[in-house]
């Protein structure tokens, strides 16, 4: 593809912008924006879009429509490109799209599909769902609070919980039931539907202590594309902690930046693994009688988590 015309997009919320053969140009994030920039792109053209799955989404999935081919860009390697080539200094969209334009075709990247895109949105409204049904649970533990109701278990999602409420004469809490039946309902089938769309090989990963099948689906997903190494893919999780040496002092500190949904779940697996896994709980305490802190031993954990996710992931992409 020596010859191809490689277009690097670099995406926002509400503009794309381009870079392709010594020319640079700004296209909004609308049906008119994106049949522009395929028009000026060319007929020879394929892209590589940083946050292809993200802001990028609509626009990625415009142009599979298009026949068009499309590759995912990984962040961190757009950043270690600018870098090399000092393009225009400091982060710029510019800069970005420019070196996504220039480095892309010398590199082996992972193909965007239908199937990844329409797995993110399935997840995506799932998470939505969830966060109105979380809203109606809090509506209800107030109404309950208020009106000394004494509810039949902890858990108001479950059936036993919905049925209670539907039964009170209280009309609120009646519909606030059902609409959380109905919720519960939508859910099971977006999952559903979240199962087909992911490789069996990636439901190994149940086999790891804390790790179910929707947290499977969640990491493939956030992962798709941005394999390189395990370094790079603890790094993306922000689990790789920064240095922050000064003279003789050597020292490391929290790394914020990287995937925030992937930092949480690998919190979540390090703690399901001090409690309820051998291997996981003996080598926290072996780094608390390093000398560690809880917090330090507990990030000690999650980072070697990485390592053995990424041995699974690797298999699949």
């Amino acid at each position: 593809m020596e010859n191809t015309n490689w277009v690097g997009v670099d995406t926002h919320k509400n503009t794309l912008a381009c870079y392709s053969r010594n020319d640079f140009r700004e296209f909004s994030t609308t049906d008119s924006g994106y049949k522009k920039a395929l028009e000026w792109a060319g007929e020879n053209a394929v892209f590589a879009i940083e946050g292809a799955y993200c802001f990028g989404r609509p626009f990625a999935n415009y142009l599979i429509n298009k026949k068009r081919k499309v590759y995912e860009i990984n962040p961190f390697i757009t950043k270690s490109w600018r870098s090399a080539l000092s393009a225009n200094g400091n982060k710029n969209d510019y800069g970005d799209a420019k070196v996504i334009s220039i480095f892309s075709k010398n590199l082996k990247l992972q193909e965007i599909s239908l199937k990844t895109i329409k797995l993110k949105e399935n997840l995506t409204a799932r998470e939505q769902l969830v966060k109105q049904r979380t809203s109606l649970i809090n509506a209800i533990k107030m109404l309950i609070s208020t009106r000394g109701i004494e509810a039949p278990c902890r858990d108001f999602t479950t059936q036993k919980a919905v049925n209670y409420f539907k039964n009170q004469d209280d009309i609120i809490l009646q519909n606030y039931a059902k609409l959380i039946e109905e919720i519960n309902k939508s859910i099971n089938i977006f999952e559903k539907e979240i199962y087909k769309l992911v490789p069996e090989q990636v439901f190994e990963l149940t086999n790891i202590c804390g790790i179910e099948k929707l947290t499977a689906a969640i990491i493939y997903a956030e992962t798709k594309g941005k394999l390189t190494t395990k370094a790079a893919f603890a790094n993306y999780c922000a689990l790789a902690p920064i240095e922050d040496s000064s003279g003789k002092t050597r020292k490391h500190s929290t790394n914020h930046r990287g995937n925030r949904t992937l930092n949480s779940i690998f919190f979540r697996i390090a703690l399901s693994q001090m409690r309820y896994d051998e291997r996981g709980k003996a080598y926290y305490e072996r780094k608390l009688s390093e000398g560690k802190t809880k917090r330090q031993a507990r990030k000690c954990l999650a980072r070697q988590l990485t390592n053995v996710v990424f041995r699974v992931l690797n298999q699949v992409q």
